[in-house]
């Protein structure tokens, strides 16, 4: 009866040694800050449409003065959200390959908010996910890319081109939900092309052709995988800096001319019922974002540095990029949207919550400016 008493003991000692070693473990470990405050599943990647988030986090403290800042407690997957020195949230980090992906994590709740395109968000919210947009990150920075030796630039010639071409030019994009892609589709239809999705339709002038994630966007010249790509910078940038493709338009040499200016991309946007849980902490996001932006106009050389080490790519081409970090819902802004809902109406695009809604039905529901209107 002693012996097996003993060992009992044992059992419950060694039980209670482990558990002191696990909690020890944990308590060095950045996830226990999670039993703090709110964790905020947050999806970026690694790209200049991210730009203002990626000089965010690269900063850190160094925004403090400001009121809001980041503390880094895992470089690109963990963060401290600190708002006038409370801490509000740990930031868990999830690298997304684009929109199209952000759209179903989001719809799953296996994230809170991202920083993704606004195409995005609307094909989100048309699935039925109660996505808001919370304020643009930045405008333009969009761009079409042809092999290195291409010998032109501007929509005339890429209109000829097409039309000279025999077969179907095959133009890429990194994601269906991407403002890009949306782009590209509306111009190229706007001009009278037939296009196609459809590889045996060899009636159509443009196959678009889905490349599945950014990262495959630069090699797709290796293969003949495409004739043209289009994507956000710093990809076309790239590109050219590397000598592996040239840059035949930028956003505002789409046609119809004029109408590809402060045009809308990637947006902060959230989950309805995580902004409802924690309007504190999508304050400071915003204000975050809105002062990181400011910040990157204002030193332009600096914060393509970090962006440019951030992402792995020659600082010359971030300085190349056409791009302008703004948080700011201008008209023109606001214009641009209206464009992508009527155009992505008129495309059939929409099948559930967005189908056949005019601009102004969406405006309730779909944004909520309430944070970004109280910025500093």
């Amino acid at each position: 009866m002693k012996l097996r008493s003993l060992k009992a003991h044992g059992v419950c000692l060694s039980s209670f040694v482990f558990v002191i070693a696990l909690f020890v473990f944990f308590m060095n470990v950045p996830l226990y800050a999670a039993a703090e405050v709110p964790i905020i599943h947050f999806a970026w990647d690694f790209d200049l449409h991210a730009g203002a988030l990626l000089v965010a986090t690269a900063r850190g403290e160094a925004f403090k003065d400001s009121g809001v800042y980041l503390k880094p407690l895992v470089e690109k997957q963990q963060y401290e959200l600190y708002s006038n020195g409370e801490k509000l949230a740990l930031l868990e980090m999830v690298v997304t390959k684009g929109s199209s992906e952000s759209a179903v994590l989001l719809g799953q709740k296996r994230i809170d908010c991202c920083v993704n395109s606004i195409t995005g968000m609307m094909f989100a919210r048309d699935q039925g996910t109660p996505v808001q947009i919370l304020c643009p990150i930045h405008v333009d920075g969009i761009g079409l890319v042809f092999p290195p030796k291409t010998d032109f630039y501007g929509w005339d010639a890429v209109e000829k081109y097409i039309k000279e071409s025999k077969t179907p030019v095959r133009l890429g994009y990194h994601s269906p939900a991407s403002a890009p892609r949306v782009v590209l589709e509306t111009a190229l239809k706007r001009a009278g092309l037939k296009v196609t999705e459809n590889p045996n339709d060899f009636d159509a002038e443009v196959l678009l052709v889905d490349l599945k994630g950014s990262r495959n966007l630069l090699p797709a010249f290796t293969g003949s995988q495409v004739d043209g790509w289009v994507g956000p910078s710093h990809y076309p940038e790239t590109a050219e800096v590397q000598g592996i493709g040239k840059i035949v338009l930028n956003l505002k040499d789409f046609p119809p001319q004029g109408q590809w200016y402060d045009f809308p991309c990637c947006t902060l946007a959230a989950r309805e019922d995580s902004i409802k849980a924690h309007p504190e902490i999508y304050q400071a996001l915003t204000q975050l974002l809105h002062n990181s932006a400011n910040w990157a106009m204002e030193n332009r050389r600096e914060a393509a540095k970090i962006n440019a080490d951030i992402i792995g790519i020659p600082q010359e081409a971030v300085e190349a990029a056409t791009i302008v970090f703004t948080t700011t819902p201008t008209e023109k802004w606001m214009e641009g949207v209206k464009l992508y809902v009527d155009v992505l109406n008129d495309l059939g695009k929409f099948n559930g919550e967005m189908k056949g809604k005019d601009f102004n039905d969406i405006r309730n529901f779909f944004f909520d400016f309430s944070f970004i209107n109280k910025v500093k």
